[in-house]
């Protein structure tokens, strides 16, 4: 049983993630190096307040329109904003308020110094890309829960809005990114999390995830203490997890961009590094072009690892 003095993880995520969003937490991810030159037009506000361990926009192509899991304050937003172009479009999703004030904020301004404004920014859990939760919030408050009866009633409004007016509809994507988020949602869901992934891609489409990953498994003692599931150790998955669990949703074509050979951090002797998967759907049969520079089935250095 659960001790109900501990928050969910998705709780301790949500509360440390807003924290984070009000005032810079530098420990909360690996330091990654982005192209400066997509830095410039996006304010410091928001690169200070980002929390990531890899750059998925690097593997981006012009008139894509792309989909990026928790997207906190922006930061892969507003670069990918500037990779896709005009004729692309860039959705960002996350659960967390805070996160979403500073990326809305900041969104005019970005598109101001660019030329062009492709980006949104929308409320939902990264597990559930069907209920708009903002969407929920506005008929709560007309029909407020205030029994169990009506908790079930609200249950019921939640599933009618994923069918009539679903936040991210299926097959709508080229290319859904996420940058250190994966690893936050709580093992029971990450299932139905790599599902809403392949739902929403279009054929053809692909998955370029940057995210956390253990070299063994992780002991419940671990799993049970809420700082470090939010501090991204936690809920990782091991690497052949990682791939099994694209494999596992449908994914082809899976492969290693990156891989980090040191270490992002070790604890009781578990290895924690970044890495950079990108796989593909399709329907079975069929051959996936790869995007320039990659190949189909990687090469060399960190980047050998293929399924």
């Amino acid at each position: 049983m659960s001790d109900p003095s501990i928050p969910s993880p998705e709780l301790a995520t949500r509360d440390r993630y807003a924290a984070a969003a009000l005032a810079p937490e530098a420990a909360l991810c690996c330091p990654v190096d982005y192209d400066p030159q997509y830095l410039k037009a996006i304010p410091s506000e928001v690169i200070e307040k980002d929390y990531g361990c890899g750059d998925p926009s690097k593997h981006l192509l012009p008139g894509e329109t792309v989909l990026d899991l928790g997207s906190g304050t922006g930061k892969i937003c507003f670069i990918a904003s500037q990779v896709v172009g005009p004729t692309g479009k860039v959705i960002g999703v996350d659960m967390t308020d805070d996160m979403l004030e500073v990326a809305r904020r900041n969104a005019p301004i970005v598109a101001d110094k660019i030329g062009h404004a492709n980006v949104e920014f929308r409320k939902c859990r990264i597990q559930d890309l069907e209920l708009d939760l903002e969407l929920l919030d506005n008929e709560l408050k007309k029909q407020p829960i205030a029994d169990a009866n009506a908790y079930i009633e609200a249950d019921a409004l939640a599933a009618d809005l994923r069918v009539k007016h679903p936040l991210i509809e299926t097959d709508s994507i080229d290319v859904v990114v996420s940058n250190c988020v994966l690893n936050l949602v709580e093992t029971h869901l990450k299932r139905q999390l790599f599902e809403e992934i392949f739902r929403v891609l279009k054929k053809g489409g692909r998955a370029v995830i940057s995210d956390i990953v253990s070299d063994e498994e992780i002991p419940v003692h671990l799993q049970n203490d809420p700082y470090l599931w939010s501090g991204c150790i936690s809920g990782a998955y091991t690497e052949d997890g990682f791939l099994q669990a694209f494999i596992d949703a449908g994914f082809h074509d899976i492969q290693i961009l990156k891989r980090d050979t040191d270490p992002w951090q070790t604890v009781e002797g578990i290895e924690f590094r970044s890495v950079t998967i990108q796989a593909w759907k399709g329907e079975q049969g069929v051959d996936y072009e790869v995007s320039p520079g990659a190949s189909s089935c990687c090469e060399g250095g960190n980047e050998s690892s293929c399924c």
